[in-house]
């Protein structure tokens, strides 16, 4: 039940806005999370690995660049989207030689999924 101390006015903002809160609350928290929990890995690795991703997208180049730059390789087959982060300090530019493996995305949901379960899925649809 909604808190009835929190006016309709209020409780619409919020709810218009969750996905910005989200993000922003994200970029605020992500850099808590220590490094350590993050592997490095090689992005060229990954695509050696699995195949060319059928969409990748980055925001190395994006104008204005944010402070936590982001790599995303999407499998659609396995329905497996890759997220890294760039190893380095806050503001730095490209290019980037060293990236953190945040974690594994089923495609379809968006819901976090295990490195198990993304090595699974890649071992079902084979080698690109």
């Amino acid at each position: 039940m909604p808190n009835s101390n929190v006016s309709p006015f209020r409780r619409v903002l919020c709810l218009k806005h969750y996905p910005t809160c989200s993000l922003l609350l994200a970029v605020l928290f992500v850099p808590l999370a220590s490094a350590k929990d993050m592997p490095v890995v090689n992005p060229a690795e990954i695509v050696g690995k699995h195949g060319k991703p059928d969409r990748m997208e980055s925001t190395e180049y994006d104008k204005p660049r944010p402070p936590l730059v982001t790599r995303m390789y999407e499998y659609t087959k396995p329905s497996v989207r890759i997220t890294l982060l760039a190893n380095a300090p806050w503001g730095s530019p490209p290019p980037y030689s060293s990236w953190l493996l945040m974690g594994y995305q089923d495609l379809k949901s968006n819901a976090v999924i295990s490195q198990d379960e993304a090595k699974q899925r890649f071992a079902s649809r084979g080698k690109k």
